[in-house]
């Protein structure tokens, strides 16, 4: 079996073509957009939208028509080529390296970057050298550089320019993250971005520009752009381009294909990849799911190799997505947001009208936050309830797992425990790991609870207490956790913790959690004794549970914030 060559963070066409990585080919798309002239395109980190731009710049640049045959020749696009190939000149621009920490260094980064960009053009094209040095040394601002350009580009040729946008957001969801007010100054009438945008518009009028295809994360710049950048077609929700990003299953198949050495593997492998990076839906009445294509990529370079998964089912490089997630909650109403986060962990879903234009003047409530969740990638589509009203959900596990993560921290700086609290989750988890001893992870769980407690703590009851259990479990992402799993036995336990299908055999656990509020203490044995028959049912009637090794039974019985955990031990346990 030949090594694939899988193109996992590689973002330019011609590079993955004649370095012979793996291609999706999604070409046939690029049929169906040219019937549209100025589209912005969304989808949420991860999802391929860079390498989408760069087919679309060889695809459509008057320079590469030499390489037309070798780039896109055994493609759908190359036996199928539409009347507009090879036809423009493009303008690309890429705000993702734009530091936007302070207000200043925000406008100077996209002055430059939008500076570079039309360098590059001229450069690349031959054209306005002279008159761009001009501009070059006159010290204008964005729009102002891209006005003259636009102005001097129509006086001196025909050829039709193609603008292509790459993470046109990136730079203003930071500003947003730090300042709402410094973000709605920015994209008002008199800001430095609403100007920008409306340069283009009118060069779209004028003819300069003749096609334009935008792509980030969020609509909410573009919506706050609307009234003066108002030429778009919004294709992020349209049923015919919701696979022109990201993996649809049957790709994922063909790919694992490839490198799986043991065919009749292949149904579990895909049930563990589904479980981890499948689950996106961006068209409300759509019978597909999508998978994220860079984590896709991730598992398969890894599994290659190996035939087995890879240590870390979440690829290392999504750290920075942790840090954004953060920045996410605090955007203008911390504590709403966090009531959402709740909502969403509670219920596993959480249900909003689906928002597709932002308007700060009437506020920014859980409406938005819910479907500002949705366009990053943190929550998608599930179903359509009545007319625009949606469920939303956690797509993945990778994002579940994220949410944990980010929920633990919430609880520790509500309760305000320090550091040194902190840092025992990860050898407490180890202990009850390698050698069966759970003890001290549940006196953290403890010490969490009476801290939340003594601060007048208004979500205690079971499920809030598994929450807890479940945020601290996801800490360290040693056990593979399952909530609530239908059983055999007909019932539901509170938890499993199993082992993860990579790592080597430790010690696992089937948890059954009550709650008494203080005045029912004195039920606490009755409660226990309940537990522990629900235990003995749940392992009793399931073989593969009992098959198992290193299995523990525990009831956890919370009467308000003290816990009391006990070992059930059927004559059978191994």
């Amino acid at each position: 079996m030949r090594t694939v060559l899988f193109p996992f963070g590689v973002s330019n066409f011609e590079q993955l073509i004649t370095q012979d990585f793996i291609y999706v080919d999604k070409t046939q798309f690029i049929e169906k957009l040219e019937k549209e002239k100025f589209v912005s395109f969304l989808r949420p980190r991860r999802f391929g939208k860079s390498l989408w731009l760069s087919v679309l710049e060889y695809y459509y640049d008057i320079n590469q028509k030499h390489k037309f045959d070798k780039l896109f020749g055994k493609y759908y696009i190359g036996q199928n080529p539409t009347p507009l190939r090879n036809a423009f000149r493009i303008l690309k621009f890429d705000f993702s390296g734009i530091d936007a920490s302070t207000r200043e260094s925000a406008k100077q980064g996209f002055n430059f970057s939008v500076r570079n960009s039309l360098q590059t053009f001229c450069n690349y094209y031959q054209v306005l050298k002279n008159s761009f040095h001009q501009i070059l040394n006159s010290n204008l601002d964005a729009e102002e550089m891209l006005s003259a350009f636009f102005y001097d580009y129509k006086t001196s040729g025909n050829i039709p320019i193609y603008l292509l946008f790459d993470e046109y957001d990136h730079f203003t969801n930071d500003i947003l993250y730090r300042s709402k007010n410094e973000f709605i100054d920015s994209v008002s009438k008199q800001g430095y971005i609403r100007k920008f945008y409306e340069v283009i518009k009118t060069a779209t009028q004028q003819g300069v520009v003749d096609r334009l295809f935008m792509t980030g994360v969020s609509s909410v710049t573009l919506d706050a752009l609307t009234s003066g950048f108002n030429i778009l077609t919004h294709l992020t929700h349209s049923e015919h381009f919701e696979a022109m990003m990201g993996f649809t299953e049957n790709e994922v198949r063909e790919l694992l294909r490839l490198i799986l050495q043991k065919p009749d593997e292949e149904e579990n492998i895909i049930n563990l990849m589904r479980e981890w990076y499948n689950g996106y839906r961006f068209y409300e009445y759509s019978n597909q799911r999508l998978y994220n294509s860079d984590m896709v990529l991730y598992f398969l370079r890894n599994f290659q190799d190996y035939q087995k998964p890879p240590s870390k089912m979440l690829d290392p490089n999504i750290t920075p997505d942790y840090g954004k997630l953060k920045q996410m909650f605090h955007v203008i109403n911390a504590q709403q947001n966090h009531e959402i986060l709740r909502e969403v962990l509670e219920k596993g879903h959480v249900t909003a009208p689906l928002i597709e234009q932002f308007n700060f003047e009437r506020g920014f409530g859980s409406s938005d936050f819910i479907n500002f969740l949705a366009y990053m990638g943190n929550l998608t589509i599930d179903k359509a309830i009545l007319g625009d009203i949606i469920q939303f959900k956690i797509p993945n596990r990778v994002i579940e797992e994220l949410y944990w993560q980010y929920y633990a921290e919430v609880l520790q700086n509500q309760a305000e425990l320090n550091y040194e609290e902190t840092n025992k989750i990860l050898p407490a988890t180890l202990e009850m790991a390698l050698q069966g001893n759970y003890q001290d992870f549940f006196k953290l769980i403890q010490n969490l609870l009476r801290e939340l407690s003594n601060r007048d703590y208004r979500y205690f009851n079971e499920k809030h207490i598994k929450m807890a259990i479940l945020s601290y479990l996801s800490v360290t992402g040693i056990f593979y956790v399952i909530s609530e799993p239908e059983m055999k036995s007909g019932g539901y336990p509170d938890l499993i913790l199993f082992n993860k299908p990579n790592n080597p055999p430790h010690h696992q656990y089937v948890i059954e959690l009550k709650y008494l509020k203080k005045e029912q203490a004195h039920e606490l044995e009755k409660v226990q004794q309940e537990a522990k028959a629900q235990l003995l049912g749940y392992y009793e009637s399931d073989k593969a549970l009992q098959a198992r090794p290193n299995m523990h039974l525990l009831t956890v019985v919370a009467v308000k914030e003290q816990l009391y955990v006990e070992e059930v031990h059927p004559r059978f346990l191994s």
